[in-house]
C-alpha cells in the first residue's frame, strides 16, 4: 500500500493531519479567521526557531518578511471566502516549499480558520494533477541567500544548475571574468569551498527545481509601470 494522501477539498484539522505529522520537511499549522495561530506541528516550529507553545497566538507577520505575511494573510482571505483549498509553490526559509491551505473543521477548535500544510518542494512540478495547479507566489524570503546579490542569485542558480563559468557568462551577457567575480563573492559569502558544495546546497534547497524564468521572476520581478 502507498503512502496516504492529503484531501484536497474536504476541511483539514490536526486529526486529518496526524498519519502525516513526524514526516521530514512537512509543517502544519492552524490560524484561526482572524490568522492567530492555534496549533502548529514540531517541524513548523523548528523552522521558526521557536517552541510550539511560544508560537501559539502570533500572527504571520510575526514571524515572516512583511510581502510573505501579506501574501499569505491574502490566500487565507481566499480560503475563508471560497471554502475551497488554495496552492502554490513559494521560497521560504531560503527553500522552497509547496504551501497548500484548506479551510479549518471548526469541530477542531471550535471556530473557523486555516489549515496550512507546507511541504519541501525538491522536484520540478509535475506534468498533471493536483500539484499542477499551484501558482507560483511572488513573495520570497530568502533566508541566509539574502546576503547575495540579485546578479549573484541568478550565477548561484546557473551555478547550481551545472553551467560552466563560460556558459553563464552567455546566459548572462556578462564577461567570464565578472561572472567569475560573482562567482568568488558567492563562494565568500556562503562559505563554500568548491563548486559541488553550490549543487549539494541549492538540490537540498530544491530552489533548481525552479525553472530559469521563475526564478529570474522571484530574484528579480519585473517592475509594475505606472499609469
Amino acid at each position: 500500500m502507498g503512502r496516504p494522501e492529503l484531501p484536497l477539498f474536504s476541511p483539514m484539522s490536526p486529526d486529518a493531519f496526524a498519519p502525516f505529522d513526524g514526516l521530514g520537511g512537512l509543517c502544519a499549522l492552524a490560524r484561526d479567521a482572524q490568522f492567530r495561530l492555534v496549533w502548529c506541528n514540531e517541524e513548523y516550529a523548528r523552522q521558526i526557531g521557536e517552541t510550539r507553545e511560544s508560537l501559539i497566538g502570533s500572527s504571520p507577520g510575526n514571524h515572516l518578511p512583511v510581502g510573505l505575511a501579506t501574501e499569505r494573510i491574502t490566500h487565507m482571505r481566499r480560503v475563508l471566502e471560497t471554502g475551497r483549498m488554495v496552492a502554490f509553490y513559494q521560497v521560504w526559509n531560503g527553500a522552497r516549499w509547496h504551501t497548500r491551505i484548506w479551510p479549518l473543521d471548526p469541530k477542531a477548535f471550535g471556530k473557523e480558520g486555516c489549515f496550512i500544510v507546507m511541504s519541501r518542494a525538491l522536484e520540478p512540478e509535475p506534468e498533471e494533477g493536483e500539484a499542477r495547479a499551484a501558482v507560483l507566489a511572488p513573495a520570497v524570503d530568502l533566508g541566509d541567500l539574502a546576503v547575495l546579490t540579485k546578479r549573484e542569485l541568478e550565477v548561484y542558480y546557473y551555478l547550481a544548475s551545472g553551467l560552466t563559468t563560460a556558459q553563464i557568462a552567455d546566459t548572462l551577457y556578462r564577461s567570464p571574468k565578472t561572472i567569475g567575480r560573482h562567482i568568488g563573492s558567492i563562494h565568500a559569502k556562503m562559505g563554500y569551498t568548491k563548486r559541488s558544495d553550490v549543487v549539494r546546497d541549492a538540490t537540498k534547497r530544491g530552489l533548481i527545481a525552479f525553472s530559469p524564468d521563475e526564478w529570474m521572476r522571484l530574484v528579480d520581478p519585473p517592475k509594475s509601470s505606472s499609469t
